[in-house]
């Protein structure tokens, strides 16, 4: 019950933090098939909680082990389904301790659970995939040798966000096909490592059609403007939130891949012309989605914004101490930027029900129905609120731009689009 709930409050913050989540062929991990999913790692845990609070099945998901500490902490942890995984700084006493940690995984596996692995062993805030460890294939193996158990499987799921350090930005994620044990056994027993090997580089090849990839870092900036300018052009609704496709990460992948293939000349050419634009908008006040988007200022937002102003406001005030207290706990206590949206979108959902726990309790004590209605009401209009306010900075941002410019800048960043399609 107590997993139960904590995945479906975790669905609806993660709803709320991100902006839109695309999520294709999650159906693909089923119940009753012991299954490893090996994910990419580019935040510090909103990648694992992602995918655990969007598919069907109960997902166990590593945890580093120094969190395990005090037994109420550890009790808690158990019982959403954290796994204690130790590192090489924990000393080797926490080395130690992942054998058990290893044998409990082989056992759960058995039962026909699931359990989530951050595949690249480090995480990195950047569009890049990085070396997939053997682990992952080693503990498949491990649940054959203790149980001999053939139905293994590894389903890879990439996960990519335009930008994950970044509040109501985009998230897309995709699920591979399942990478049969049973198809390897054979080679397994003639060679252990090189069959180990073989999975390790099939999981890598299905993260590489899933993880959008900058392959070098120094173009991290401009490439990244370049798929603004491009989502911009793709995305312009806010509803609905959650979309089973892969369309819009399919089409960031293929761009990316085409400016990772430009010569050294061209690079520099398109990063001075995006360089060079974003500027120019910047000084201007502007930004690319509004110029790519008009519709957004037209005469039927103001007409919504205008009805919707009050319930806004009332569920901005619902908001604003969780937002508020989040954002500064994040700013302030994070030294590694691969940990700032995951402590923010924490200590937010941590905070967010403290104080619906409060009214709840007060309404009670108070006992007048409209409070209770009040109080229920409180989550809807607090989710209305955020999208009211993302409407109305669309509105700001598209009504800012004058006519003149929006052409002149249309043409800049349509020609930018151009040069990055050619060749």
């Amino acid at each position: 019950m107590i997993y139960l709930f904590v995945k479906w409050v975790v669905r609806i913050a993660i709803r709320v933090f991100f902006r839109k989540i695309y999520f294709y062929n999650k159906d693909v991990v089923k119940g009753g098939v012991p299954t490893i999913l090996a994910i990419n790692h580019p935040t510090a845990f909103i990648d694992p909680i992602f995918v655990a609070s969007h598919i069907s099945p109960k997902a166990y998901t590593m945890l580093r082990g120094d969190v395990f500490n005090g037994p109420l902490k550890i009790w808690f942890l158990g019982q959403i389904g954290t796994i204690p995984i130790f590192r090489f700084r924990n000393g080797m006493k926490g080395m130690r301790q992942n054998q058990d940690t290893f044998e409990r995984c082989y056992d759960l596996l058995n039962k026909n659970v699931c359990i989530s692995i951050m595949s690249e062993g480090t995480m990195s805030h950047e569009k890049r995939l990085r070396t997939i460890q053997k682990g992952t294939a080693k503990m498949a193996f491990g649940v054959y040798e203790k149980h001999g158990n053939e139905n293994v499987q590894i389903v890879p799921v990439g996960v990519n966000y335009s930008d994950s350090n970044q509040m109501r930005s985009v998230l897309m994620a995709n699920a591979g096909e399942p990478i049969l044990i049973k198809d390897y056994l054979e080679a397994y027993k003639e060679n252990p490592r090189k069959a180990i090997l073989q999975i390790t580089r099939k999981i890598d090849a299905q993260l590489k059609e899933r993880v959008i990839h900058i392959s070098d870092s120094a173009d991290d900036v401009w490439v990244n403007q370049v798929l603004e300018i491009q989502r911009n052009n793709l995305e312009s609704t806010l509803l609905p939130a959650f979309v089973d496709s892969d369309d819009l990460r399919k089409k960031e992948m293929a761009l990316t891949q085409h400016l990772n293939a430009k010569t050294a000349e061209e690079k520099a050419t398109l990063k001075s012309d995006t360089t060079n634009y974003f500027q120019k908008i910047k000084k201007k006040g502007y930004t690319d989605q509004g110029i790519a988007q008009p519709q957004h200022g037209n005469l039927m937002t103001s007409i919504f914004l205008l009805i919707g102003l009050v319930p806004a406001l009332l569920g901005s005030i619902t908001n604003f101490i969780p937002f508020t207290l989040a954002k500064k706990i994040a700013t302030d206590k994070v030294k590694q930027i691969e940990f700032f949206s995951s402590v923010r979108l924490g200590a937010y959902l941590g905070i967010y029900i403290i104080q619906y726990l409060f009214l709840l309790i007060l309404s009670f004590l108070v006992g007048k129905i409209w409070l209770w209605i009040a109080v229920l009401a409180t989550p809807f209009l607090g989710y209305f609120a955020v999208l009211y306010f993302d409407k109305l900075g669309l509105w700001k941002e598209a009504r800012k731009v004058t006519e003149e410019d929006r052409v002149a800048l249309s043409a800049e960043r349509d020609g930018i689009l151009v040069d990055a399609d050619k060749g």
